[in-house]
């Protein structure tokens, strides 16, 4: 299994530097997790659009989601896909979405999507590789997932404050994908995590590696990346456009 990077900026993006988006690969079938401002040019770069086997997004923060509305236009007037692509979104997420496409009185987000809405302890399986669901603490219904396939995993945070399973979730995993969006001991908001607490739900998980995801734009990665290793003795990495990891 492999995982790209398509952009990592928390919040919003800026010049080079996509906001929040990754694709999944293994045996031919892609999955294309968070669709921040940017990530479809960057999905683009790698493969057509129309062939991908999923989209899941994680929340309808712009920062995760803007960029579905590009995809939604490609399909519908580029070129098109075999049938509807699988969209797996949190409670509520699809309708929200929908009525940024819908308001004109032609057809709708469904017509080139099929929509699903996981639980929490949901597994899906989406191509080759099989997802479990959970759910974030976060200010919006937010999922958090894990994806195996050919006895590697990944599980990845999205956005999210201390208070969910996501230690459970991913307890044991290849690699641990955490948003980090402060730094220091201090944040001025819960529903997001610093490099430390990252770090420590890695130590905890006992996962093998972290990438360090979701940073505000105006950190220093290396401080991240400091905060994150002095609690976690795995390897550790910080998120940037075009880097690709083997799971």
């Amino acid at each position: 299994m492999e995982l790209w990077i398509l952009g990592a900026n928390g919040t919003y993006p800026t010049a080079g530097r996509p906001s929040a988006g990754f694709l999944l690969s293994h045996d031919g079938s892609r999955v294309w997790v968070d669709a921040g401002s940017g990530t479809l040019d960057a999905v683009q770069r790698l493969m057509d659009p129309a062939e991908l086997d999923a989209v899941i997004i994680s929340h309808v923060h712009a920062d995760h989601c803007a960029d579905i509305f590009g995809l939604y236009h490609y399909l519908r007037f580029g070129a098109g896909a075999p049938g509807r692509v699988p969209l797996v979104v949190p409670e509520g997420a699809f309708d929200r979405m929908a009525s940024f496409v819908g308001s004109g009185g032609g057809p709708g987000l469904g017509e080139v999507f099929a929509p699903h809405v996981p639980g929490a302890g949901t597994d899906l399986v989406l191509g080759s590789m099989s997802f479990r669901f959970s759910l974030a603490d976060h200010t919006v219904p937010t999922l958090q997932l894990r994806a195996e396939a050919a006895g590697r995993s990944i599980a990845y945070s999205a956005d999210t404050g201390v208070a969910s399973d996501l230690v459970t979730l991913a307890g044991g995993a290849n690699t641990l994908l955490c948003e980090a969006t402060f730094q220091g001991s201090s944040k001025p908001v819960p529903h997001h995590l610093t490099a430390t607490e990252a770090g420590d739900i890695a130590r905890r998980a006992g996962v093998e590696r972290l990438i360090l995801t979701h940073l505000t734009p105006t950190l220093d990665p290396q401080q991240s990346l400091a905060e994150a290793t002095a609690v976690f003795d795995g390897d550790v990495m910080v998120a940037a456009p075009s880097l690709e990891v083997l799971i």
